[in-house]
């Protein structure tokens, strides 16, 4: 009899210290302000052979493009 009073007690304490856990959302949604300004300056340098590399490109190409047109 007291072992099956002590194993209800004991059953008794184990069920009342167990512990409650909820998840609650709140009322209100969440609110994200971006007000971003983005802004580059964006420089590009070269050395002197490229430079020329590039305006003899440009130069063959304006010619192509222009004998196009004539034709």
């Amino acid at each position: 009899m007291l072992r099956i009073l002590f194993f209800a007690i004991c059953c008794y304490y184990l069920t009342a210290c167990t512990p409650k856990i909820q998840l609650e959302t709140p009322a209100e949604g969440i609110t994200i302000n971006m007000n971003v300004i983005v802004d580059h300056k964006i420089e590009v340098s070269m050395d002197e052979k490229s430079r020329a590399v590039i305006k003899t490109v440009d130069k063959t190409e304006n010619t192509e493009k222009g004998s196009k047109r004539k034709k």
